[in-house]
């Protein structure tokens, strides 16, 4: 019986360490790949404002490279420049985004290991889990199609909190990892409308803005879903791993058993 609680106390030493391990691998992975993003977003947002220029424009559209069925070549122009003028400007802002997370996420971690070391209440770790999915939906997009069912696999597995379900974090890590692409295509649609009332296209404005804000929600509706699927089973695999009883304790308790035979010490003896 002393052989088993052994056992079972080893065994949740071995997962503790394992838990803190990845959360080390966390700590420092998900601000890294957040401010390499928005460095890299900043740089070509920057690149793309400055590099705007009208004149670049006009000759583009008349040589036909940019065509529309709704606008004159003028007006084009003027829709195109304000379109490529808002796009930089929306990937800057929407690197700095990245920073500020990164910055936010460090502090968050921070409040939670003061936490974990009793000056707090335990923490969750629910937004944790979802912010490292969501990075790694981010990274996987780029070469998988169902990359938010890997983040949401990724951020319910490595979630080990029974007051918050790894479905739920699945969930908030699809939904994260969208919140770059709706901040840029957000001054996307500023610089085309914004382009198309100076030009009197009201109804063009109102159509483009419609479009984007519908997509937008079926976008975070598809990667949410998906991302709570893969939460899902990232949950029922942890657990399924927790449970597993560890195949060497019968030998254990069976060797422990021989040593505390009478004969055992009778044969010791000689």
């Amino acid at each position: 019986m002393a052989s088993t609680g052994t056992n079972a106390s080893e065994r949740d030493a071995t997962s503790g360490s394992g838990e803190q391990r990845a959360r080390r691998v966390v700590d420092w992975a998900v601000p890294i790949l957040l401010g390499l993003y928005g460095l890299a977003l900043g740089f070509g947002g920057a690149a793309l404002a400055v590099a705007a220029d009208r004149t670049v424009i006009a000759k583009l559209v008349a040589e036909g490279t940019i065509q529309s069925d709704v606008f004159t070549d003028a007006t084009l122009v003027d829709v195109s420049f304000a379109t490529a003028r808002w796009s930089g400007v929306g990937l800057v802002v929407t690197g700095l985004l990245a920073w500020a997370g990164a910055i936010a996420f460090v502090a968050h971690r921070r409040r939670e290991r003061s936490r974990e070391a009793g000056t707090g209440p335990d923490p969750t770790y629910t937004w944790t889990d979802a912010v490292a999915g969501g990075v790694v939906t981010a990274v996987a997009s780029f070469l998988l199609p169902f990359a938010p069912m890997l983040g949401g696999f990724a951020g319910g597995y490595l979630h080990r909190n029974e007051r918050t379900s790894a479905t739920r974090v699945g969930a908030l890590s699809g939904v994260l990892s969208i919140l770059p692409l709706a901040v840029a295509l957000a001054f996307v649609t500023a610089g085309v409308a914004v382009g198309a009332l100076r030009v009197d296209a009201v109804g063009v404005a109102l159509l483009v803005t419609g479009v984007v804000l519908v997509s937008l929600l079926f976008t975070a509706l598809l990667s949410g879903g998906f991302g709570a699927l893969g939460g899902y089973l990232g949950g029922q695999l942890r657990d399924r791993d927790a449970d597993e009883p560890d195949e060497f304790a019968d030998e254990h308790e069976e060797g422990d058993f021989d040593d505390e035979r009478p004969g055992h010490e009778e044969s010791t003896a000689d």
